[in-house]
């Protein structure tokens, strides 16, 4: 999956959220030819639901009203925008936003529609300096038009939180997260299970910026909600089980990049020394204890969600290659190749095989990338180094030689140092393990300045 597609996916699954807020917003039809509409989305056909919103718009323009004609538009840029097309999406967010503007004034709820659309798209677009005027405005509207805590208005709250912390706004993004969680609490009630998603979520957000004590307490208290109202055997445990075990190499990683959390960064008058490398065999034991709790929790349920089951297996087998145990995690990793199979035999159209390509599970930072992240944006330049190597069936890397670079000769002796100790989830063909040959990786990092030379010296 490429960024550009990941990205878009979280911004549809934002925006997939909010679907009926045309309707909320008064947008009502019935008719047939947005019923097709409804149908290729559902069945996420996502061209034929562009085609079929063509239709509408080109309808609704023969008509000549302005609200049928923006609410088409907003059909339209919501389907283009799962189509991946997002020079489309913005511009018939933009289109159907000034029809509103001009037929109803910018308060009028129908805005609510294109301004979340339009932010959602620049985001996708790792546009998120433009995204957030609109994120701002649609949740302005969301609360003049549906109330302070409609539960609508959480995936605006996610997407502005999320663009803000790109734009390095981690403290102001923090404000909306919290709000995230008060809205949620608001339509559920503090000690109603179905929060622990959103829980969770919060927890999430916190892990990325580095505030992991925060994060783990969100994480913990959604595993005693859990156990208190459901039980301790029951299969809601395994979400924040899981998250709170990730957090625990995410951690190493955070700070083995030179990263900082943004509330010891805005206490520190300069920037503590680069971390020293961390042994990865000593990960905090709670996390192993968590994910094999998730897995027996759904070893226990007399038909456990598949998809989740074989996450957690892979989820364990990483657990154990980090560690720089492979003969544990392939234990793991073939498990979740039975399971996978077995999905894959009843829904082969819509079953994505996470083992079927090598995937990095541990790769050892070396100081001149984690040194690059701690240079301002407006101090840096981009340095590259072309990788090619093989991944062996244990998850080992061999034969890795340098293929092409920008950079300077020390940094590539590091980053090749570094990638021969890395180790990662290898392919599985037929249930095993196999050596993938020759994988071609560009590790990408700043620098204060490129040489100009290759006989160049680091700049200091």
């Amino acid at each position: 999956m490429t960024s550009l597609t990941k990205a878009v996916y979280g911004a549809v699954c934002l925006l997939a959220f909010n679907a009926a807020s045309a309707n909320d917003a008064g947008f009502v039809s019935g008719d047939s030819p947005k019923q097709e509409y409804w149908a290729r989305f559902d069945d996420k056909d996502w061209s034929a639901a562009v085609s079929a919103a063509e239709q509408l718009v080109a309808a609704a323009r023969k008509e000549g009203a302005p609200l049928p004609l923006a609410e088409a538009l907003g059909l339209l840029g919501s389907a283009q925008l799962r189509n991946a097309d997002l020079a489309g999406a913005e511009a018939s967010f933009e289109e159907a936003l000034a029809i509103v503007e001009r037929s109803e004034g910018r308060a009028s709820g129908h805005t609510l529609m294109p301004l979340q659309g339009l932010g959602f798209t620049f985001a996708a677009g790792n546009r998120h300096e433009e995204a957030i005027p609109y994120l701002d405005r649609a949740l302005l509207i969301s609360h003049r038009t549906h109330g302070l805590f409609h539960e609508g208005q959480q995936p605006i709250l996610k997407q502005l939180a999320n663009s803000l912390t790109h734009t390095g706004q981690p403290l102001v993004a923090e404000r909306h997260v919290k709000y995230m969680l008060q809205v949620g609490e608001r339509a559920y009630g503090q000690d109603d299970p179905k929060i622990v998603p959103l829980m969770c979520q919060v927890g999430d957000w916190h892990a990325e910026v580095g505030s992991f004590d925060t994060a783990r307490r969100h994480y913990r208290d959604a595993i005693r909600l859990v156990e208190d109202k459901l039980g301790k055997k029951d299969v809601a445990l395994v979400l924040p089980l899981r998250r709170l075990a990730a957090s625990f190499p995410k951690e190493l990683d955070f700070r083995a990049k030179g990263f900082i959390d943004p509330h010891t960064a805005r206490s520190l008058e300069a920037p503590p020394m680069l971390p020293r490398r961390e042994n990865p065999r000593y990960l905090s034991r709670e996390g192993q204890r968590a994910l094999l709790r998730a897995l027996e929790v759904l070893e226990a349920q007399p038909d456990p969600p598949q998809a989740l089951l074989s996450e957690t297996l892979i989820e364990l087998g990483d657990w154990y290659q980090f560690r720089q145990d492979p003969k544990k995690a392939l234990q793991y990793y073939r498990q979740a190749a039975v399971v996978l199979e077995e999905i894959k035999r009843k829904a082969p159209e819509a079953a994505q095989d996470p083992l079927a390509f090598p995937v990095r599970v541990y790769f050892p930072v070396p100081s001149v990338i984690a040194r690059g992240n701690r240079l301002f944006a407006d101090q840096r330049e981009e340095a590259f180094v072309q990788l090619e190597f093989d991944v062996l069936a244990d998850g080992s890397v061999a034969n890795a030689i340098v293929t092409g670079s920008n950079t300077y000769q020390r940094h590539v002796s590091e980053i090749l140092d570094a990638i021969r100790d890395a180790r990662f989830r290898p392919k599985f063909v037929d249930g095993e393990p196999v050596d993938t040959m020759a994988m071609s990786f560009r590790e990408v990092y700043s620098v204060k300045r490129l040489p100009e030379r290759e006989d160049d010296e680091e700049a200091s």
